[in-house]
């Protein structure tokens, strides 16, 4: 039973309504990035360029009592008293701000290499950048390849902000049981539709992730400073 384009909107959005993070994000790393990014001085504002649920930036926002911003294309339902959500494309902010996050959102400006650099202009001087996308582990085979693109290794991406401008100071990658956690709770909210097409596509997106990009593709977490 082929999955049609009409229903992929509902399917990619009943997938990510009941996730904290729309990312292999376990708790355990949400935690150590939100002490990470501790501001190091006052006056500190946020800004979460495709910012998902919010759930990140208010952490980082109630954390360290700092007002912010997020920009996501469709509209925010979470009510903050701390954070100003704004319905818009992402590579069209220009408003810099001291800690800026970007999460899973690299393809917005056409992959790693070219967020960094535009995320370079949006981090104000002495602040500091949370930037996450995908890399490759090992290599791809092709249908793994075609799924993702041509993604950097995790050096690759290290070094790509090192020539947009930053000095890294935390670099790591989800584990294994993030991602086999983030896939699983990903495909459950499929499942809850209870529809055989729900049920085509939930059996894909497993198939592709155990036989395919499993262990393959990594997600990477760089904590960035303006050098």
């Amino acid at each position: 039973m082929p999955v049609h384009d009409d229903d992929l909107v509902g399917f990619l959005a009943a997938a990510g309504a009941g996730l904290a993070f729309n990312a292999p994000l376990g708790e355990r790393r949400a935690v150590d990035l939100v002490r990470r990014l501790a501001p190091s001085g006052p006056g500190w504002r946020a800004l979460d360029l495709g910012c998902g649920n919010g759930e990140l930036l208010e952490r980082l926002c109630e954390t360290y009592d700092l007002s912010g911003d997020g920009v996501e294309l469709k509209p925010v339902t979470r009510i903050s008293e701390r954070v100003t959500f704004h319905i818009g494309d992402a590579a069209r902010w220009d408003r810099a701000a001291e800690l800026v996050v970007n999460v899973g959102a690299g393809h917005v400006w056409g992959g790693a290499p070219q967020a960094l650099a535009a995320l370079h202009r949006l981090t104000a001087p002495g602040g500091k950048l949370l930037f996450a996308d995908g890399f490759y582990r090992r290599p791809p085979s092709a249908d793994v390849r075609e799924m993702f693109g041509d993604l950097p290794g995790l050096n690759a991406m290290a070094q790509a902000a090192v020539e947009a401008g930053f000095r890294p100071l935390h670099i790591a990658e989800s584990a294994l049981g993030e991602w086999d956690d983030f896939e699983s709770d990903w495909r459950a909210g499929i499942e809850r539709l209870g529809t055989p097409q729900a049920r085509v596509f939930a059996d894909q997106r497993r198939d592709g992730y155990l036989d395919g990009y499993r262990g393959v593709v990594g997600f990477g977490w760089l904590v960035l400073t303006p050098a």
